[in-house]
């Protein structure tokens, strides 16, 4: 027999064999994507855009209720011991006191919750059900976006009360060690805490945002996308920050606060609260951008 032929019939059989394959696997497709389509509208009919959302919001919280409920405790935990080092009768301050600092690193892992939060969905072929949704395609992305933002604020506002009772034990310590009051009162230490804290989760949470509309839509060399995409980012947020910081008018003796704690004047000016705003807003302003393109290749990624 003929070798080409032979090859020929060979291929034959297999498209042949392949052909129904790629008809199974099709229907099957448009099965599960039609039951996702049918649950979808049923659990969202009537719900109004609100309630929608308020679903959405829910459903990334349980989805990801391992690190709502582990990092939570494991700051309340590590605040404990730092107020806890604390005892009666010392005059120097245990290193213990440290622990109340290191909550604040959680933030790191906000970004990659985000985007693990779109990558679980391609993984678990739950995403038909997400794209058959009869809501807008922002109200996806913006649920995901507001479950991790409310974990961060929670984690901050944890880290900063614990933060806050250490500063206390600190300041009541003073006069037993001899040594001078710290001068910084608690709206000090919230401002100045919540200007760092809120701003880097703020571009942090809009450069995830945009990795994660970015990898939806880049199939080849998508991790070197994405560094681009963060270094770009980075580049104008940092580039622009001197002309920001410009613009405050700073020459101002006035007092915003006062404060008196062990005989010692504690006061903050307006230039203090200035300075941590414009900071926080530079860094919002640039999340929120950095974001806004994510969502805008979500959609496109959608329709396509």
């Amino acid at each position: 027999m003929d070798p080409s032929r032979q090859r020929s019939g060979r291929a034959d059989r297999r498209s042949g064999f392949s052909a129904p394959r790629r008809d199974r696997s099709q229907r099957q497709h448009r099965r599960v994507e039609a039951k996702s389509r049918h649950v979808a509208q049923r659990h969202f009919r009537g719900g109004g855009i609100v309630n929608t959302w308020k679903t959405l919001y829910i459903k990334e919280i349980k989805d990801n209720r391992t690190l709502f409920v582990l990092l939570p405790l494991l700051t309340v935990f590590l605040e404990l011991v730092a107020v806890l080092s604390f005892d009666d009768g010392q005059s120097i301050p245990s290193a213990h006191a440290l622990w109340s600092v290191v909550p604040y690193s959680f933030v790191l892992v906000l970004p990659f919750l985000l985007i693990h939060s779109f990558a679980q969905e391609i993984k678990g072929q739950t995403h038909y059900l997400l794209l058959s949704l009869p809501v807008s395609r922002v109200q996806v992305f913006a649920a995901k976006a507001a479950a991790v933002t409310t974990l961060g604020l929670v984690l901050f506002a944890l880290s900063t009360a614990g933060l806050i009772a250490v500063f206390s034990e600190l300041r009541a310590l003073a006069p037993l060690a001899d040594v001078q009051s710290i001068p910084f009162t608690t709206m000090h230490i919230s401002v100045f805490t919540g200007a760092c804290y809120l701003s880097a989760m703020a571009l942090m949470l809009g450069m995830a945002g945009g990795v994660a509309g970015l990898k939806l839509v880049v199939r080849r060399f998508a991790g070197l996308a994405s560094a681009a995409f963060v270094l770009g980012v980075l580049y104008c947020y940092f580039g622009t920050l001197p002309e920001v910081f410009g613009w405050i008018d700073l020459p101002d003796n006035s007092l915003l606060w006062s404060d008196s704690n062990s005989g010692v004047q504690v006061s903050m000016s307006p230039e203090f609260l200035k300075i941590n705003f414009t900071f926080f807003a530079h860094s919002l302003i640039v999340g929120l951008a950095s974001m806004g393109i994510g969502m805008w290749l979500f959609e496109k990624r959608v329709e396509a």
